[in-house]
């Protein structure tokens, strides 16, 4: 369960890596959404390690780990669409759909432990 986990945390940072692939040449557009897309990952992993530390430790998960995951996405975000992205006033879009990313890989992992 743990090497799943940690796969999934591997796995949100590799894509971390592409996102900083991006070519010179991208237009605006394509630096904002690449900028989006790596605040998003950074909060997915943010929030998978507070759980992978919750489970590896046997306790809850401390919410004060997912408040700041949530806090630092918020910042990161803001700082991207205060560029002038042409996508502006999606966070909320975006972190439901990395949250519910979260939360279904938690379920696919945790499945089996549940009473």
């Amino acid at each position: 369960m743990k090497r799943i986990l940690l796969g999934a945390v591997g796995v949100a940072l590799s894509l971390l890596m592409a996102v900083r692939a991006v070519d010179a040449a991208a237009t605006r557009a394509e630096k904002c959404a690449a900028a989006e897309l790596k605040a998003a990952g950074k909060k997915a992993a943010a929030k998978l390690r507070c759980h992978e530390n919750a489970l590896s430790q046997g306790k809850a998960v401390a919410s004060a780990c997912l408040a700041n995951a949530n806090a630092r996405f918020a910042v990161a975000f803001s700082k991207v669409e205060a560029r002038g992205c042409a996508t502006a006033d999606d966070l909320a879009e975006i972190e439901d759909r990395v949250d519910g990313f979260v939360a279904g890989l938690l379920h696919g992992v945790t499945a089996g432990d549940q009473d």
